[in-house]
């Protein structure tokens, strides 16, 4: 079930939910493809870092390691999404939406320089979410969508 406020703070609870290990799968108009693991670490109180891993497969079939990571932190609609620098630049301020079928959405938008990141947030549960940007301007042309679905943690028998 997804929670979308704290009672106590008011503030957005859905990244409390998104702590652990998630598989992910990224897919680009261009044919390019990523699979590996992200993971959400609570850092702070109101702070938690995205990092990703993963094997990048071009078109062409030639692979290359991947990186990435942001910083998330809750508001009281959602959450914002800060490249991880320093000092920290805001990326994406994400306005939660609740739906008829009980998933939660946003669209977000980010200029970096003359492109123009024009991205959705769907969380269909708290299992399984995708992310998706459609990148246009001068520099840079493609949509990109990831999936990502939590990994199950071992138990342990004795």
């Amino acid at each position: 079930m997804l929670k979308t406020t704290n009672k106590r703070t008011g503030n957005s609870s859905i990244l409390e939910n998104l702590v652990g290990n998630w598989n992910l799968e990224r897919f680009y108009n261009n044919g390019a493809k990523v699979h590996g693991t992200a993971n959400f670490t609570k850092i702070k109180a109101n702070e938690f870092e995205y990092s990703e891993t993963g094997v990048m497969i071009l078109a062409d079939g030639k692979e290359m390691m991947c990186t990435r990571k942001y910083i998330y932190k809750p508001s009281l609609s959602g959450f914002e999404v800060y490249f991880f620098e320093n000092p920290e630049k805001l990326f994406q301020k994400i306005n939660l939406t609740k739906e008829k079928n009980g998933s939660l959405s946003a669209k977000a938008t980010h200029f970096c320089v003359k492109d123009v990141y024009a991205s959705s947030y769907k969380f269909f549960s708290d299992r399984h979410f995708e992310i998706t940007h459609v990148v246009c301007g001068p520099k840079k042309e493609y949509t990109s969508k990831g999936i990502f679905k939590k990994i199950k943690k071992c138990e342990k028998k004795m």
